[in-house]
């Protein structure tokens, strides 16, 4: 039988000072946020809840059904490798949750703190970009949960909710724009994309003796390659193996400056922004007229 995991002793306050560098500025610009905080911050922030809670439902049912058991909360990486308690699931959707029923419940608005109910303040924003970016949402905590909790789901509401008003980590705002500007969220441009692929086919051609091509933004092909991130520029094994393959099976095949890799950083920021550069994909397979996408990552 394999050792369970040990659980390490709860370190109040271990990963508070683990703050994300914030985001402010023309990348927020670039991908319709507030490019500073408004002065109007709170009010942005409970607009935006009030429309997640009427869009998204099942944050407002996770909300209200979590019992607190506390199933989740040796599952979560975060609270394995810190020791804090607030990077237990539970209590990291707590931080939420208090501010839900501050506003959104009667008992909240009537009781307040009695009801485990907490005003959005400085120091309640303080810790949602602190707790909220270590979760990774990977959700294994939802997979021990006996209510069928998605704690990820919860995350990605804070995150939304903080995003409308301009409050964001710098690195996932970065390259959401980089995608935006370059077709990928590795900031590389078109031209140096399709250099890559030529010396990609230079190289398979020394190696195998066989003329095997690389297309980019070939329109009517039967097949629009979407990779991951990394398989044009580090893994270009993997990308001579699609190359390989496509040959083989005798398909034409084509890959997109528009939108030339399938990471979606949209996933950590808001939902806006992860259906804007999922929608990028479609809209790159429109234009080439492909007949099929094949969708890394």
């Amino acid at each position: 039988m394999r050792a369970p995991v040990p659980v390490p002793a709860v370190k109040i306050g271990a990963s508070q000072h683990q703050r994300c560098h914030p985001s402010k500025g023309k990348d927020m610009v670039k991908i319709d946020l507030p490019a500073d905080r408004p002065a109007d911050w709170k009010e942005a922030m409970l607009r935006k809840m009030a429309e997640v809670l009427e869009k998204y439902r099942s944050v407002r049912l996770f909300l209200d059904i979590c019992v607190k058991c506390g199933a989740c909360a040796d599952k979560c990486q975060f609270y394995l490798g810190t020791g804090d308690p607030k990077n237990m699931p539970v209590a990291r959707a707590d931080l939420l949750r208090k501010v839900y029923k501050r506003y959104f419940t009667l008992g909240g608005k009537i009781w307040g703190r009695a009801n485990e109910a907490e005003d959005l303040s400085e120091t309640v924003l303080r810790e949602w970009l602190t707790y909220f970016y270590q979760c990774s949402e990977c959700r294994r905590c939802s997979v021990f949960c006996p209510y069928g909790i998605d704690t990820a789901e919860i995350t990605m509401a804070a995150r939304e909710i903080m995003a409308a008003a301009g409050v964001a980590t710098k690195y996932v705002t970065e390259v959401v724009a980089k995608v935006y500007d370059a077709g990928n969220n590795l900031g590389i441009w078109p031209p140096a994309w399709k250099d890559n692929c030529a010396f990609l086919e230079e190289d398979l051609k020394d190696i195998e003796g066989v003329d095997i091509k690389f297309p980019v933004d070939a329109v009517g092909a039967d097949v629009l390659l979407v990779p991951p991130s990394a398989d044009n520029f580090v893994n270009t094994n993997t990308m001579i193996g699609y190359a390989k393959m496509f040959h083989a099976a005798g398909i034409s095949w084509t890959t997109s400056t528009y939108c030339n890799e399938g990471g979606n950083f949209g996933l950590f920021l808001n939902y806006a922004n992860l259906k804007r550069i999922n929608n990028r994909i479609l809209e790159a397979a429109r234009d080439l007229k492909v007949k099929k996408i094949y969708w890394g990552e």
